[in-house]
């Protein structure tokens, strides 16, 4: 290949040589045009058809030989109903494996991770050596911003470690009170409910707007009251984590291909939506500047008695000599919305479930919450931490169904992991339920939800991969598991969740980047 294209470029050079006189040139430029296409053609025949089968260093590994011609397996997983789908079936016929080659757009090579040491090689051991795939990029920077998720080597170093002071437990124990405020006025709105509905709710739509106050008044400083009537915040969110079909398939595509100058409605809507929310949050961004800092462009650091997230972060950074500018900080603000505030959401509507599917975990754990409220009524964060059963059942919850689907990575570098060359810019997939729901790591009951079974002996750290480890682990790990106990606190104490039709019957988003339920997901809620 390396002959044919200095061939070509030699006939470059000639042709730009020859006299600017048509009858010499032309028949020059065919030639060289010829020899062009000829060249780029065989080039992607290569890696089309020679090097995956013949060359590619991770050619003798397992995988599924079903994918279709140039999109690999896009379609079938398209076509599965399931975001955790074809994978965790290659992860069940491939038991032994630690990684599983797989082909996507363009016949292009990628790795399903489904072995421990593989993943602690690529989270811990050389978390630098790795990036997030473009393709990821494009897909979710849109909806959450740059942030700490889409910054690399140095720069998240930098970020992480100013973030580190908003983000400590400290800091995270002084908005307890703001979890169980808004948790009380989830059981007002239960309570509602009942009265007016039979006590019929649909939790995804509820939990959303639960969760976009929490984040609203714990993050921004802003109190969005979405439980009383949804604002543009929870209606431009609807939009983009609930599209129709075709903007389900827009959302893949433009992953691959832009897509969003197409004048369909998806788009319009995917894209005002978006826009939406970055108007509103940089509003609030721009005003709490000014607040902390005296004016709009910044100066010396003021005092204004806020204990919100973003103005810890707009402290932290005026008090550098390089502090973020508005951008800088909307990106980190756009990152703890549309994350924080869904994925807990989500966990919350799965908890639920849990709570439906198994009356006799409802009952114990309910029984053990009364009687952490009996000893403590308005529990600090040592006695939230404290009962056992209720930690159980939220891990368990989040290993059956991790509400987060893939944290994609990309070598960025060519690297040996488990003595296998994984080539720069090979795609490296890890999906928390292909480690979680793997019976290799968990058991032949991997399958099975049982909060009893976090009793034994803690496995690997990275057997529990909600959030990942090693130095991109979610910096919002303590909130999401604070604000996660402290609003199950309050509803499993005061209120019973009983199955309703179709309740059973789920249906997935998909394609999708959180687990979530078609269509909503209806229970009965009844007081004790």
């Amino acid at each position: 290949m390396e002959t044919l294209l200095w061939l070509a470029a030699s006939v470059a050079g000639t042709v730009s040589l020859i006299p600017n006189n048509n009858a010499w040139s032309l028949p020059a430029f065919k030639t060289f045009l010829a020899i062009f296409c000829t060249v780029f053609a065989l080039r992607k025949a290569y890696w089309l058809w020679v090097y995956p089968y013949w060359v590619s260093p991770l050619r003798r590994l397992p995988g599924p030989t079903d994918h279709h011609f140039l999109i690999g397996q896009i379609l079938n997983q398209f076509l599965s109903g399931n975001p955790n789908e074809p994978y965790l079936s290659w992860m069940r016929k491939w038991p032994d494996a630690d990684m599983i080659r797989y082909f996507t757009f363009g016949n292009s090579e990628a790795i399903l991770v489904t072995g421990l040491d593989v993943c602690r090689e690529i989270l811990s051991a050389k978390t630098y050596s790795f990036v997030k795939p473009a393709v990821h990029e494009k897909l979710l920077r849109p909806i959450v911003g740059k942030g700490l998720l889409f910054t690399e080597g140095e720069e998240h170093k930098a970020q992480r470690r100013l973030m580190a002071g908003p983000f400590s437990l400290t800091k995270l124990k002084s908005l307890i009170p703001v979890f169980q405020q808004k948790s009380q006025q989830l059981s007002d709105y239960f309570d509602r409910q009942i009265a007016s509905q039979n006590g019929i709710v649909e939790l995804s739509s509820t939990y959303s707007s639960l969760t976009l106050d929490i984040i609203g008044v714990a993050a921004l400083g802003a109190d969005l009251q979405n439980l009383d009537a949804p604002t543009p915040f929870h209606e431009c969110y609807h939009r983009v984590f609930e599209p129709p079909l075709l903007g389900q398939a827009l959302l893949v595509i433009n992953a691959y291909i832009p897509v969003r100058w197409i004048p369909v409605k998806e788009n319009r809507q995917f894209k005002s939506a978006n826009s939406e929310v970055q108007r509103l949050t940089r509003e609030i961004v721009r005003q709490r500047i000014k607040d902390v800092t005296g004016r709009e462009g910044g100066g010396a650091v003021g005092n204004t008695n806020r204990r919100d997230l973003l103005t810890y972060i707009v402290e932290e950074t005026y008090a550098t000599d390089h502090p973020w500018s508005e951008d800088e900080i909307l990106g980190h603000m756009l990152n703890m919305i549309a994350a924080g505030h869904e994925t807990t959401a989500s966990a919350l509507l799965w908890a639920t479930y849990a709570l439906v599917k198994f009356p006799d975990v409802q009952q114990r754990l309910r029984s053990e919450i009364l009687a952490l409220l009996e000893e403590a009524p308005i529990p600090s964060y040592s006695e939230i931490e404290r009962p056992k059963y209720l930690d159980s059942f939220c891990k368990e919850v989040l290993r059956v169904w991790c509400p987060a689907i893939s944290t994609p990575r990309e070598a960025a570098e060519d690297v040996v992991i488990k003595g296998v060359h994984v080539p720069k810019g090979t795609t490296l997939m890890l999906m928390p339920a292909v480690i979680h729901l793997n019976p290799r790591i968990w058991g032949e009951d991997a399958h099975i939800f049982n909060p009893d079974r976090w009793e034994r002996k803690p496995l690997d750290p990275h057997a529990f991969a909600p959030f990942i480890q090693g130095p991109r682990q979610c910096i919002g790990r303590v909130f999401s598991m604070l604000e996660f106990k402290a609003v199950l606190i309050e509803m499993v104490a005061k209120f019973c969740f009983e199955a309703v039709d179709g309740t059973d019957n789920i249906v997935l988003v998909n394609p999708s980047p959180l687990l979530r339920p078609k269509g909503g997901f209806h229970v009965r809620v009844r007081r004790y």
